[in-house]
C-alpha cells in the first residue's frame, strides 16, 4: 500500500538541506553539455585536479581524443608533463622527499665527512639488491594487475546499467499500459543512475566537496536533492511522491537505488492488463540493474587483501631508502640524489597507479554515465510515437 506523501513528510527530517547546492547545475541552466566538468586542457583534457594527492579522472573518449591519445608526439609531451603529472605529485611528499633526504645525507657523509675511501658509506648492488629490485617490480606489477582488473569490471558493470536502462526505458514504452506509470518508470530509471552515482562514490562523483567542510553531509545532500528535483521536475510548489522518498532514503542513509528498484517491481505488478510474459521481460532489466549494483558494491566493499598491499607498501618503502647505498658506487655523489628519485619514482609510480586503480568508482567518470542515462531516455521518449499515434 503506498503512503501519501504527506504521512511521509510527518516522519522524515525535512527535505530543504541547510545548504546551497553549489556544484549540479540544472539541465536548463547548462549551456553545453560538458560545462559542469573542469577541464584542464593541459594534461589530455582530463579533469582539474584540485589537490596535490587528487587522482587523475577523465571523462569518456571521443574520436577526436583517440587521435590526441595515439598521437606520434605523445612521448614528447607526456615527458613535458611529467612533474604535474598525478603518480610524480602523489609522490613526491613523503615518499619521494624521504628517499631524496636519505640520497642527500648520503652524499654529504661519503664526500664532507668521511676521512677516507674505507670509511665511506655504501654497500653492493649487484647482490641482495639487485635481486630485491626484480621481486619488487614483480609484486608492483601484480599489484596493478589487480587493481586493473578491478577497474576493468566496474566499467563493465557501470556499462551494463546503462544498457539496461536504454532497454528497460524503451519497453516501458512498449509495455506499460499506464500512462503515469510509463512517467514514473521513465524518471525512476534517471534517478536509479544518479541514485547509484551517490551510492557508489560518497560525493556523488563531485570531486570539488571537501570532506574537511564542517557541512560536508548537507552538501552532499544539497546536490543530491538538486539532482533528483531535476530529474522529477519538483519545484517548490509540488512535490512528487517518489521525489519524497527518495530524498527520505538519502536522508535516512538507507539504500537508494534498492529502493528505486523496488517501486520499479511495483509498477511492474501493478500492470495488470499486460501479458504476464511482457512483465517478466521488465523484471528482467531490473534484475539487470540489481545485479549491477551488487556487483559494484562487491568492489566498493572488499579490497584487494590488505595483507599483500601492506606487504608491497613496506617493501617499497625499505627499497627506496636502501637504493641509494646501492647505486653510490657507480653513480657517484653528482648522480646519487636524481638516479635515486628517477629510479623510485619508476616502480613506486607504478604501485601508485594501482592504489588508484583499485577504488575505480572514485576515479570513473559516474557522473558522465548517469548524464548519459539522462539523455538516452529523454531520446528514447522523444522517438517513440505516443498512444495517440504520434511523436511526443
Amino acid at each position: 500500500m503506498r503512503t501519501t506523501s504527506s504521512s511521509l513528510t510527518n516522519s522524515m527530517p525535512p527535505l530543504s538541506p541547510t545548504v546551497q547546492s553549489k556544484f549540479y547545475i540544472p539541465r536548463e541552466q547548462r549551456s553545453a553539455t560538458d560545462c559542469i566538468y573542469e577541464i584542464d586542457n593541459i594534461y589530455d583534457q582530463r579533469l582539474k585536479r584540485r589537490r596535490r594527492i587528487d587522482p587523475t579522472r577523465e571523462l569518456n573518449y571521443t574520436p577526436f581524443r583517440w587521435d590526441q591519445h595515439k598521437s606520434v608526439y605523445r612521448r614528447v609531451k607526456h615527458m613535458l608533463t611529467t612533474f604535474g603529472s598525478s603518480p610524480f605529485q602523489r609522490l613526491l611528499f613523503p615518499d619521494l622527499f624521504v628517499t631524496s633526504l636519505v640520497a642527500g645525507g648520503l652524499t654529504y657523509y661519503n664526500e664532507l665527512v668521511a676521512l677516507d675511501a674505507a670509511s665511506q658509506i655504501w654497500m653492493n648492488g649487484n647482490g641482495g639488491v639487485a635481486a630485491g629490485t626484480t621481486a619488487i617490480a614483480l609484486l608492483t606489477g601484480f599489484r596493478l594487475n589487480a587493481s586493473y582488473g578491478r577497474y576493468n569490471e566496474g566499467r563493465k558493470l557501470m556499462g551494463t546499467v546503462t544498457t539496461a536502462s536504454r532497454d528497460l526505458a524503451t519497453n516501458s514504452l512498449m509495455w506499460v499500459t499506464s500512462r503515469k506509470g510509463k512517467k514514473r518508470m521513465l524518471n525512476l530509471i534517471k534517478a536509479y543512475s544518479a541514485a547509484l552515482t551517490f551510492h557508489l562514490n560518497k560525493k556523488g562523483a563531485h570531486h570539488g566537496i571537501r570532506r574537511c567542510d564542517p557541512s560536508f553531509g548537507e552538501q552532499v545532500y544539497a546536490e543530491y536533492q538538486a539532482e533528483m528535483r531535476d530529474i522529477f521536475f519538483c519545484h517548490d510548489d509540488q512535490e512528487d511522491e517518489d521525489f519524497v522518498r527518495v530524498c527520505e532514503w538519502f536522508r535516512n542513509s538507507d539504500n537508494v537505488p534498492l529502493g528505486i528498484s523496488t517501486l520499479m517491481r511495483q509498477i511492474i505488478s501493478g500492470n495488470v492488463e499486460q501479458k504476464d510474459a511482457l512483465n517478466r521481460e521488465l523484471d528482467i532489466h531490473v534484475q539487470k540493474l540489481l545485479h549491477s549494483m551488487g556487483g559494484c558494491e562487491r568492489i566498493q566493499s572488499t579490497p584487494i587483501p590488505t595483507c599483500f598491499t601492506r606487504h608491497t607498501s613496506r617493501l617499497l618503502f625499505v627499497w627506496s631508502i636502501l637504493m641509494p647505498f646501492a647505486i653510490y658506487p657507480a653513480c657517484g655523489p653528482f648522480f646519487t640524489l636524481p638516479s635515486t628519485i628517477a629510479i623510485s619514482y619508476s616502480i613506486m609510480g607504478i604501485e601508485d597507479i594501482g592504489v588508484q586503480l583499485e577504488e575505480p568508482f572514485n576515479i570513473l567518470p559516474l557522473r558522465q554515465y548517469s548524464d548519459g542515462v539522462y539523455d538516452s531516455v529523454d531520446f528514447i521518449v522523444s522517438v517513440y510515437p505516443d498512444d495517440d499515434g504520434e511523436d511526443t
